[in-house]
């Protein structure tokens, strides 16, 4: 199979209503992702979606969904909730958080008192103070299925 030719390799099959979150390669956005719904796939090409965002809009007013059509590449599903077991963010973890309308990936800078931590986002090169409710641990859509981050995965083999 070739990884250079999306027709032979595995592609994300999503139909219109499917819930999504959508990456960028903006200069700026690297590394966020923003929830979506899969209006439906483009009729001339059977690889790009058409989809509405959850709080991303049309216009500054807010009153009408931004609608775009993507690359099926810049499509996964929402990842999985996170384990029943409380997760215990440290210093230096990489985490996603919830900044601007949308999950950024970033690194934990500071812990601080009261469940908030600093994070600098890499995409925006932002450093911010969140509540631990708006963090989550990142994970990566491979072929169709969750696998955590090699961190992640150094990170519990530690604990264990």
């Amino acid at each position: 199979m070739s990884k250079s030719n999306p027709s032979s390799s595995w592609i994300a099959q999503f139909k219109p209503g499917d819930r999504v979150e959508v990456s960028f390669d903006d200069p700026g956005f690297r590394g966020s992702w923003f929830a979506g719904t899969v209006i439906r796939r483009e009729a001339k090409n059977p690889n790009r979606y058409i989809v509405e965002y959850d709080q991303l809009y049309e216009d500054e007013f807010g009153e009408k969904l931004l609608q775009e059509t993507l690359d099926w590449i810049q499509l996964r599903p929402p990842p999985p909730p996170e384990k029943k077991k409380k997760v215990q963010f440290k210093f230096g973890d990489k985490v996603e958080a919830f900044h601007s309308d949308g999950w950024w990936e970033g690194a934990i800078t500071a812990e601080h008192s009261g469940g908030k931590f600093a994070v600098f986002l890499r995409g925006s090169k932002e450093q911010i103070v969140f509540e631990e409710k708006d963090l989550r641990l990142p994970v990566q859509w491979v072929k169709g299925k969750w696998e955590p981050r090699f961190e992640q995965v150094q990170r519990e083999k530690e604990v264990s």
